[in-house]
């Protein structure tokens, strides 16, 4: 019998109603009868229902790895894969999984990824820091978006993607496809990993290169997470505008995470030519953290200004456009203020091109 996405869904079980909730965020199954949910700006609750046995969840995590041709057994205990409905599965067995049995942790995608606006009421940002990001895509800057997991880095891409003009070719590069936007013009490449000896792999490195071939507007790498972030900053330096997302916990540390996965590349180049290339590639630094009330904001946009002269090891130069202080807790809530500073480099040319891209704030800026 071949294995559907509706078959795949009815494996699934006492999980359905769960997936088809839009404030789910995240599942954990420790064992059949032992499940824990989260939902948005919550912590995880344990979860009534579950299968009957561990046979049957056995068997959906067997269609799983057969709907998606990779092997899943003592022999290989882990699996990463993304279901019909674009969620992350990731499984991981025993022998690695101490107490016997597997171990499943699932990543809910929303039903529909959320807006500018909906982003903005949730507290991701305020009206200023919506014109700031406005003018980033407007003025066409290379961006890295740095966070934790679950911090909100897609959901903000995806927003992003939003201000990006219907005429601009966009196309996108990610290893389990999570990014969603409405664009017409918009080519979404996903990598194949090998699952045979036989097999080809094309990994996200390929996709990129191949990407440039299509000479897009905007080149969007899911998550750099290795030696691709050398092909990211080459489109970055070659006239594509580029967003990519990576693990970090700061701007600056965005940066230094970013030299490391450069020098991953194997090429011969010099830790100070790697820095001296990334200064020049990245414009803009996005900041996401996940706070403790659960809540994601920017806390922080920052432009890159190039490389410290005057220190031994040129260290980057960064300066904050937009900033969330925090003030505390109230009610279990995080209190703090957004705060802009500025105005950018990039200015002056918004000045030159889109004059009215230029948040109200910046325009009597030097």
């Amino acid at each position: 019998m071949e294995l559907t996405a509706e078959i795949i869904q009815d494996t699934l079980g006492p999980l359905k109603p769960l997936l088809a909730d839009p404030e789910m965020t995240d599942i954990l199954v420790f064992s059949a009868r032992k499940i824990y949910v989260r939902r948005r700006r919550s912590e995880f609750a344990r979860f009534a229902g579950g299968w009957r046995s561990d046979e049957d969840l056995a068997i959906c995590l067997e269609a799983i790895s057969r709907f998606i041709k990779r092997k899943l057994d003592r022999d290989n205990p882990i699996l990463d894969a993304r279901l019909p409905d674009g969620s992350r599965v990731n499984v991981i067995m025993e022998p690695c999984y101490a107490a016997g049995g597997a171990l499943v942790a699932l990543r809910i995608h929303g039903q529909d990824p959320l807006g500018v606006d909906e982003l903005m009421r949730l507290g991701a940002f305020d009206p200023a820091g919506l014109a700031v990001l406005k003018s980033i895509v407007a003025a066409g800057r290379n961006i890295l978006i740095s966070g934790g997991v679950g911090s909100g880095k897609t959901t903000l891409l995806n927003a992003l993607c939003s201000f990006i003009p219907d005429g601009d070719l966009i196309v996108t590069v990610e290893d389990a496809r999570e990014i969603r936007i409405g664009h017409e013009l918009w080519a979404a490449l996903e990598s194949k990993k090998k699952i045979y000896a036989d097999d080809t792999e094309y990994t996200l490195r390929d996709l990129v290169r191949n990407a440039l071939r299509m000479n897009p507007r905007w080149l969007i790498v899911g998550e750099v997470r290795g030696p691709e972030a050398h092909d990211l900053c080459r489109a970055m330096n070659t006239g594509q505008a580029a967003i990519g997302t990576i693990h970090a916990n700061s701007a600056f540390d965005a940066l230094l995470a970013l030299e490391t996965l450069y020098l991953q590349s194997g090429l011969e180049s010099s830790a100070r030519a790697v820095r001296e290339t990334i200064a020049r590639a990245v414009h803009v630094v996005i900041q996401v953290e996940m706070l403790p009330d659960h809540s994601r904001k920017i806390v922080e946009i920052a432009e890159v200004h190039g490389l410290d002269r005057t220190a031994p090891d040129g260290p980057y130069t960064i300066a904050g456009l937009y900033r969330f202080r925090p003030d505390g807790m109230e009610n279990r809530r995080v209190r703090g203020r957004f705060e802009v500073a500025g105005p950018p480099r990039y200015v002056e040319r918004l000045r030159t091109f889109q004059p009215d891209a230029i948040p109200a704030f910046w325009r009597d800026g030097p």
